[in-house]
């Protein structure tokens, strides 16, 4: 079993791990230009109400960070906003301790690699970015009492003056420092006022136990490694009281037996008042509502550059929840579950994205439930399709995913994603992304080597017969892989270089394009089915070649690996092995899954 570590008595440690990993001495060379103009710390330096926060960034040693090359936003509290800070935590400036001044500081900067966050660039939940503390700031937006917009940072701090901008970034300046939150999921809870239900139920299930931590200390980073710490995170989606008491839960004296009956309807008879075993239907129904990866509401669907317009408002993604084997659509507009006709449960946006140490909560305006009947025969009876980067949460936690890390790319060891992704000794993975490629969702991972194997555990999906399916772009420097499923071998080796030219050129896959056919590639489609092939999604785009659709670009395929009859709930595993005996060039193109039930081919849409 993996151990973990508390992540309140560690908070000051992880602080400091992390001020010393920003400390200006470890940048490179290369980064250490400074300017002649104004910079982040000589702004703050040359404006007068934001001399003490200026005066912390010296006594901590971040003047020189924050006066170097790079992409910052910087969230600097006025003096007012210090003094208040002060009177509040009963200390004078004097008696504020170096950490202290760095956590202030450290939390309300963020550092990027590719931008600085300007005004246009929010949205209501958090900046893609975290700080230079390893948290995530939140951006919300109100009318104040005169009915003008205001920008709010964490939900407590308004923004005074937007826009700042200097030669390495941006300043926005706030009435109050930034105070990420320090307090677990059941503190938060219970001193919320809108959960006092969730708080006991939470704590009664027990799942609160193994849900303290900051990192995975088990992780040991490879030798060079871009990830000194494993990092952790949930999201945990609950309805306020009010809600609950709305949709039926009746509250007569005990509290735990009350919602343990309620939720009996959907989670069964199994262990009833053993709260804390899986089987017993509250922690059943306390589970659902949990994910193991940390996503503020601007981040549970993918919004970029590679979704094609016309498809932006139907874009979804499939989270495993806590509840075992047990799967939750999110759609555009952050619709939960949304069945055939229409109906979803929604998030109240105003009152979501409630700052965790180690996540986030989100409420919800009616209640969350897998209703085996519908989530079966509707919500998740469909083409699931899912990028290879969406399964294993480390790459959510640990800010990998949806980072367009461009040719420079990034890796992690073999045991970085636990169960989720593995991969041998004889593998290089190269986890990369850019809006200038043909992939969903921008991002690719490349495994390569003369003797590479890898799995993935794909998403759990209900018992029933399925149709799965690869998604790739051709190149002459791909390979020829053995695919399986669920440890059995898939067919005979596929070669991912067939087509890399056109695979209109290519007899072996058929394929012919859409406006050259007189039907529309309906006829087309069919051809290269047979072929073991698929064009790929319409509602993929790239910038290439004009602009256009992956379904147009005929070097992006779909290879049909076959189809699979799952008799109960449980995850599966992809697995591909090299094949080719032509060099360690060779790789492997990680882009997509899908799954579709088998009943649903023959009126499958293009998207």
């Amino acid at each position: 079993m993996k151990t973990k570590k508390h992540v309140f008595g560690a908070w000051l440690f992880s602080i400091a791990l992390l001020c010393a990993s920003c400390n200006s001495d470890n940048l490179k060379d290369e980064a250490m230009y400074t300017f002649t103009g104004e910079t982040v710390a000589s702004f703050c330096k040359n404006t007068p109400q934001l001399s003490m926060f200026y005066d912390m960034m010296e006594a901590c040693g971040a003047v020189r960070l924050m006066s170097i090359y790079g992409h910052y936003t910087c969230f600097p509290p006025t003096n007012q906003a210090i003094e208040t800070y002060l009177a509040e935590h009963g200390m004078t400036w004097e008696e504020m301790p170096r950490e202290v001044m760095q956590k202030i500081v450290y939390s309300c900067t963020i550092r990027n690699e590719m931008q600085e966050f300007g005004t246009t660039d929010f949205v209501e939940g958090s900046l893609s970015s975290p700080s230079l503390a390893d948290r995530f700031i939140i951006i919300s937006f109100r009318n104040n009492e005169l009915g003008q917009r205001e920008i709010l940072v964490n939900k407590t701090s308004v923004i005074e003056s937007p826009d700042n901008e200097v030669h390495n970034g941006v300043v926005h300046v706030v009435d109050r420092v930034i105070e990420p939150s320090e307090e677990n999921f059941l503190q938060v809870l219970s001193a919320h006022g809108s959960f006092d239900i969730w708080a006991r139920i939470y704590e009664a299930s027990g799942l609160d136990v193994g849900m303290n931590a900051l990192y995975d200390e088990s992780y040991v980073p490879m030798e060079g490694s871009a990830f000194e710490k494993c990092k952790l995170g949930w999201t945990m989606f609950c309805e306020p009281d009010s809600v609950l008491l709305a949709e039926g839960l009746q509250l007569s004296g005990d509290t735990l037996a009350a919602v343990e009956t309620f939720a009996r309807r959907w989670y069964g008879n199994e262990e009833l008042g053993n709260y804390r075993h899986e089987s017993n239907p509250l922690n059943k129904f306390v589970a659902y509502h949990i994910l193991n990866r940390q996503m503020s509401t601007s981040s549970f669907i993918y919004t970029g550059f590679t979704t094609a317009a016309s498809y932006k408002t139907k874009s979804y993604e499939y989270y495993e929840t806590m509840l075992r084997h047990r799967l939750m659509e999110i759609k555009a507009g952050n619709l939960i579950n949304t069945q055939k006709d229409g109906r979803s449960v929604t998030l109240d946006e105003a009152s979501s994205n409630i700052d965790v140490a180690n996540g986030f909560i989100h409420s919800l305006e009616n209640l969350l439930v897998y209703d085996e009947e519908i989530m079966v025969s509707d919500v998740l009876h469909k083409r699931i399709r899912f990028d290879f980067y969406s399964i294993p949460p480390q790459l959510t936690n640990n800010n990998i995913r949806w980072q367009l890390l461009g040719s420079t790319g990034t890796t992690v060891s073999s045991d970085f994603c636990g169960e989720y992704f593995w991969y041998n000794t004889g593998s290089t993975l190269t986890l990369w992304a850019s809006d200038d490629w043909t992939n969903y969702q921008a991002d690719e991972m490349l495994i390569s080597g003369p003797m590479y194997d890898f799995k993935l555990r794909m998403l759990p999906v209900p018992p029933g017969n399925y149709e799965i399916r690869l998604g790739y772009r051709a190149e002459a420097w791909r390979g020829i892989a053995q695919l399986f499923i669920d440890g059995q071998i898939a067919g005979i080796p596929v070669d991912l270089t067939i087509g890399y030219n056109g695979a209109q050129n290519d007899p072996r896959i058929g394929y012919v394009h859409d406006e050259d056919t007189r039907d529309n590639g309906v006829e087309n489609d069919k051809i290269m089915r047979n072929h073991g092939y698929m064009k790929a999604p319409n509602s993929i785009y790239t910038g290439q070649e004009g602009g256009k659709t992956l379904r147009d670009m005929s070097a992006c395929l779909r290879i049909i690996i076959g189809q699979y009859s799952f008799d109960e709930y449980g995850p599966h595993e992809f697995r591909a092995k090299n094949m080719d005996d032509k060099g360690g060039g060779r790789e492997f193109h990680a882009d997509y899954l899908e799954y579709i039930p088998v009943d649903m081919l023959r009126d499958e849409d293009r998207e």
